[in-house]
């Protein structure tokens, strides 16, 4: 359990980018330790670790094929867990810049937490029980209410990923204040699993609808909070060819950008609407591009879309 706690967790580490400011995080988080080399590296370096400690300290030494599978197994279940977010994760990284998502679970999701609780805390206190009535000890073995816990889980995220689909083939079938979906995206909800974020695409605007389920539950496309693009220019095909901006571009999955001019030149701010406004996270970010007069890349940056009070819409 050490070795699994330790090697499922480790590649948060990256986390600590997040006090270098929105560029370190940026760069940093969810690519170098959650890419698939980065993941394999990780583990063999713990599990060296473990077993040169081991060897050193222990009375019995242990034999570095398991811990080896072990550290395997615990960042392979950190990086799929991550891989189902809306956030996502750079897995092909340093090979390429791609993100991947699969959007099916929030960062912390409160209802796994709850069945793994369920299944660490259950099985003791029947355990507790049985001894009170006098029951005689069972012989140490796996754990059924960890098995059962992982098996719910599992099946959790099976249920998750097939509401997912048909959030989004629900929001690709309507059309919104008579513009029609062009691509659409299904996020999941903080409290409840049957409440999801519909983001769509249309030829002008970007639309964000609640994709409701459950009994009594209707959705109406027509609800929709309508979010106009801009129209397109030279300030803005100057911004998105800036390295920043192609970046970011392969991050956003649903990318909005806003034009400002200054007194010398220009500013285009790029924000992703996957992520609603307010959102408390960290991978809420912007990119902000300035431009000379005459369109040359000035200045670039990222920022934590929480650093002002709204978005730059």
């Amino acid at each position: 359990m050490p070795i699994l706690i330790v090697s499922g967790t480790a590649a948060d580490l990256d986390w600590l980018s997040y006090l270098g400011g929105a560029g370190a995080y940026f760069h940093i988080h969810n690519t170098l330790l959650h890419s698939i080399i980065g993941s394999a590296i990780l583990a063999l370096a713990i599990a060296a670790i473990i077993c040169w400690a081991a060897k050193k300290y222990a009375k019995t030494p242990l034999r570095f094929g398991r811990v080896l599978l072990l550290c395997a197994i615990g960042a392979a279940g950190h990086l799929l867990l991550d891989l189902a977010t809306a956030e996502g994760v750079q897995l092909l990284w340093p090979f390429s810049g791609r993100w991947f998502a699969w959007d099916l679970l929030t960062g912390m999701d409160p209802w796994i937490l709850a069945i793994l609780l369920a299944g660490l805390l259950v099985p003791g206190l029947l355990r507790l029980v049985s001894e009170e009535i006098g029951e005689k000890k069972k012989k140490p073995g796996p754990s059924r209410g960890a098995i059962a816990a992982l098996v719910v889980v599992a099946l959790y995220i099976g249920w998750r990923a097939d509401l997912h689909y048909r959030a989004e083939q629900m929001l690709l079938a309507n059309d919104y204040h008579g513009a029609m979906a062009l691509v659409a995206g299904a996020f999941p909800d903080t409290d409840s699993p049957l409440m999801w974020r519909g983001v769509v695409d249309t030829a002008n605007t970007i639309e964000e609808v609640t994709v409701p389920f459950g009994p009594g539950a209707t959705f109406d496309a027509m609800s929709s909070l309508t979010h106009y693009k801009p129209q397109s220019s030279a300030v803005l095909e100057a911004a998105r060819s800036a390295p920043l901006a192609r970046e970011f571009l392969r991050y956003a999955q649903f990318p909005v950008a806003t034009e400002e001019e200054l007194g010398d030149g220009y500013r285009v701010t790029l924000q992703d609407m996957r992520f609603p406004e307010g959102a408390n996270t960290p991978d809420d970010l912007i990119a902000v591009i300035d431009l000379d007069n005459g369109r040359n890349v000035r200045y670039e940056r990222m920022r934590f879309a929480s650093e002002s009070g709204r978005r730059p819409m």
